[in-house]
């Protein structure tokens, strides 16, 4: 049985989607683990004993995928086999504020000709404001070590899309 919580007792976590554990295609239930942003805006680091700060989203949120920066809302409740879990309400899709962000948003998969080492490339030349780049300036992706002219046009032209 599902707990419903009342609007005023969600809590709010913003932060980058870092694998997905399950996903049902017909109704949008997901399973996924979560890097959350620290309040400073960045991405939350390994810990000191190497562990990562990954937390366990479920709830219904159709077609999100890795490397995707979200905003959520939701309650926190522990279940008796998976432990704490954060059950999402309520989502948006937001553009990565980290490096970190960036290069799994644009290694994703969800852009054509971008993948985890283009990715790597790219934020590696332009930091924070690859996605500014991309979006107002992707003449400039040829400045990018490696990347090639041709390689380049096909981001671009994808980027716009």
């Amino acid at each position: 049985m599902q707990q419903v919580q009342p609007q005023s007792n969600l809590k709010t976590l913003s932060g980058v989607i870092e694998r997905i554990t399950f996903q049902n295609e017909e109704n949008g239930y997901t399973v996924a683990r979560f890097l959350p942003d620290r309040k400073d805006g960045k991405a939350t680091p390994l810990n000191s004993k190497g562990n990562d700060n990954l937390i366990t989203l479920v709830g219904n949120m159709p077609g999100v995928v890795v490397g995707e920066a979200l905003e959520l809302s939701g309650f926190w409740q522990n279940n008796s086999t998976h432990g704490w879990q954060f059950n999402t309400q309520n989502y948006r899709s937001v553009l990565p504020a980290t490096e970190q962000g960036i290069r799994k948003y644009l290694g994703s998969g969800l852009i054509k000709g971008i993948r985890e080492k283009t990715a790597e490339k790219i934020v590696a030349h332009f930091g924070l404001e690859t996605l500014e780049v991309l979006e107002n300036q992707p003449e400039r992706l040829t400045e990018v070590p490696k990347l090639g002219k041709h390689k380049a046009g096909i981001i671009a032209r994808a980027w716009v899309i």
